[in-house]
């Protein structure tokens, strides 16, 4: 299909990107090739597409993580937590977003939406084991109260923090500029080799934002 694409970033791990919604959100699934466990991030709103795909490719979720709470990030949550009986996880600031369909953003629209209540808070520097790879939350509030970027091995999945070649908005609901400037300077101490995949558009890396992008200078 023309919105998905395949990376390899080791022997075994890989990631697989789907587009949903009408807002073009990425959904990220990172998986093992082998084994084919998954972990799912952010399966935006159309969660029929996502959950087609992951059967395609016979992936066996282990998890599911929000980067923050707006609508375009969550609203198939609760169908992706019922098709394949796995937890939902969310930073411990966001959960409000969740249950309140105006704080999340659905409120505005036809069909408000609230979702059930997070299996799993989490919280800056926590390491998430799972049955194929380990990965550290990193808090970086200033798009939402409780936006988390996921450091991998490789790479790095931002949400809505940091895009290729700019940053998220931060007049929505719990966004806050100072603190995402903030957020940025503790990214831009990470590894500049690392790749961003982020919320919405292309990929990019983190030496090539810290170069380019006017919120990282």
């Amino acid at each position: 299909m023309a919105n998905q694409y395949y990376e390899r970033f080791n022997a075994m791990l890989k990631i697989k990107k789907i587009i949903s919604g009408i807002l073009e959100e990425n959904c990220y699934v990172v998986y093992n090739s082998e084994s084919l466990q998954a972990v799912i991030i952010d399966p935006g709103e159309d969660g029929t597409k996502v959950i087609y795909e992951i059967k395609e490719d016979n992936l066996k979720p282990e998890l599911l993580i929000n980067t923050h709470g707006h609508y375009d990030h969550i609203l198939s949550d609760d169908q992706i937590r019922s098709e394949f009986k796995i937890s939902l996880a969310i930073h411990k600031n966001e959960s409000e977003m969740l249950a309140n369909a105006y704080k999340n953003g659905s409120g505005f629209f036809s069909s408000p939406e609230i979702i059930k209540k997070p299996e799993i808070p989490l919280e800056d520097d926590q390491e998430l084991k799972l049955t194929f790879t380990t990965f550290k939350v990193i808090h970086t509030p200033g798009h939402t109260k409780g936006s988390i970027c996921l450091l991998f091995d490789d790479f790095l999945i931002t949400g809505d923090t940091l895009f290729a070649g700019t940053i998220g908005r931060t007049d929505l609901e719990g966004g806050n500029y100072e603190e995402i400037m903030n957020s940025l300077a503790k990214l831009k101490r990470l590894n500049p080799h690392l790749i961003i995949y982020p919320g919405h558009g292309s990929r990019t890396t983190l030496a090539n934002e810290i170069r380019h992008n006017p919120y990282l200078k």
